[in-house]
């Protein structure tokens, strides 16, 4: 039998090991957000990230300026080309 995504986030064996784990979205906008939680499980070990995760594109800049030494104009160009959001 195969799982859909709603039946493994009611799945007891997946509830009680908690492995979905919710983040909430930035500024707390909007219901939180369900991911896999650690499946890494040691008792002086807290399952919940330690922080939120990024969303797509939310470092784009700066990596881009980091490690491709892409200028302010240079990403403004790939902006306006629809290269990066």
């Amino acid at each position: 039998m195969v799982n859909r995504a709603e039946d493994v986030l009611l799945d007891d064996h997946v509830r009680s090991h908690n492995m979905i784990v919710s983040t909430p979205r930035p500024n707390d906008d909007g219901e939180p957000v369900l991911a896999v939680g650690n499946p890494v499980k040691l008792s002086a070990m807290d399952e919940q990230p330690d922080t939120r995760f990024p969303w797509v594109g939310e470092h784009t800049d700066e990596v881009l300026r980091e490690e491709l030494s892409l200028s302010a104009d240079e990403l403004e160009k790939l902006r306006a080309d629809g290269a990066i959001d």
